[in-house]
């Protein structure tokens, strides 16, 4: 039975479009199968790490979440972004493009933790993107290394594709 058909002969009287769940008449329930877009489905994954993010807000640190963190390069533009979703609750929690622009993602580590780095970006995983210090923090040094070697990968790809962008007039 499909739930959103039009066709009047399948829909009972105690039909209610607004429900989610359907009975089968044998004591089990089925849900319907949603198709949901991420927005990854043009990108393929370059590299994905375990950590945990925080943002600089309000004259301090502030925890985004734990999730996993990846770099997402776009089949067709070749630009990598780096994006990262809140375990459980999927929750974008950080997304942006890794920006070859003066003062935005360069790295460096916290000096109160060696196992974290900071940088500057344009930020879109909230409602309005805007300029935010972020700062990701991992379990061993040889990730925060990895992560180092990921991140830069990413920069000199994207400052590469701009460059070989048509210039706009």
């Amino acid at each position: 039975m499909d739930p959103h058909g039009d066709d009047d002969e399948q829909v009972g009287e105690d039909y209610n479009p607004e429900q989610e769940v359907f009975p089968t008449g044998n004591g089990d329930a089925t849900l319907n199968k949603v198709e949901v877009q991420t927005g990854e489905e043009e990108d393929e994954e370059v590299a994905k790490f375990r950590a945990k993010i925080y943002r600089f807000a309000d004259a301090q640190w502030k925890e985004r979440g734990v999730g996993d963190l990846k770099f997402l390069k776009n089949k067709n533009s070749n630009k990598i972004r780096l994006l990262m979703r809140q375990d459980k609750t999927g929750k974008l929690i950080a997304n942006h493009f890794i920006t070859a622009q003066e003062g935005f993602c360069k790295l460096s580590q916290l000096k109160t933790a060696d196992k974290s780095w900071i940088w500057t970006c344009y930020d879109a995983s909230d409602e309005q993107a805007k300029v935010w210090q972020l700062c990701v923090r991992f379990t061993s040094p040889e990730e925060v290394e990895r992560f180092k070697t990921e991140f830069e990968k990413a920069y000199e790809n994207n400052k590469a594709v701009k460059a070989e962008e048509p210039k706009k007039e």
